[in-house]
């Protein structure tokens, strides 16, 4: 039930979605053309970037408003839509697998060598976005992962913390009787 689709840079799709994220960021930021301008260069220079999309979802509606006409245009483009949720069972579980092929895709990526971020947030839920993936009014935008090298071109190999499986992670079932 999950797709992705990958654009890499430069390209027209990577500059489209650079543009997009300036004008999501004026809207967001209050106008702050810096902060616009700033997120606008961080993604110009993202080497690619995949979108997880899942399909069979409730109707991932745009706002929209009738014109003279009679006819239905976006009130706009860059406007954060509406989180529309998984409605049944299905749609839920179909959702909890695209998240799996998500993580999935970014342990392998950092096996490869390459740095990686899952976005989520309101460039993926404009109609702009959705337009430049070509997203299908039932499928569900998951994320949108940046792909790049580390700063410096090695991934940190200082071991991180970790929680502790038994008593953190692991908990024990135990019945009361």
């Amino acid at each position: 039930p999950f797709t992705f689709k990958r654009m890499l840079s430069p390209s027209p799709a990577t500059e489209r979605l650079a543009e997009i994220a300036y004008e999501v960021a004026m809207i967001t930021k209050n106008n702050n053309v810096a902060v616009a301008q700033n997120k606008r260069e961080k993604w110009s220079n993202v080497p690619a970037f995949l979108v997880a999309l899942v399909s069979g979802q409730a109707t991932q509606t745009p706002l929209h408003v009738i014109d003279g006409s009679g006819s239905y245009r976006s009130k706009d483009e860059y406007a954060t839509q509406p989180l529309i949720t998984p409605q049944t069972e299905r749609q839920l579980e179909d959702y909890a697998c695209s998240c799996a092929a998500v993580q999935n895709v970014l342990l392998s990526l950092h096996a490869e060598g390459y740095g990686s971020k899952w976005a989520t947030g309101p460039v993926i839920r404009c109609q702009a976005f959705r337009d430049l993936v070509g997203a299908k009014r039932d499928e569900m935008v998951v994320g949108l992962v940046m792909v790049g090298v580390p700063l410096g071109g090695k991934l940190p190999r200082k071991p991180m913390k970790r929680r502790g499986l038994k008593g953190d992670v692991l908990q024990d079932i135990h019945i009361v009787e």
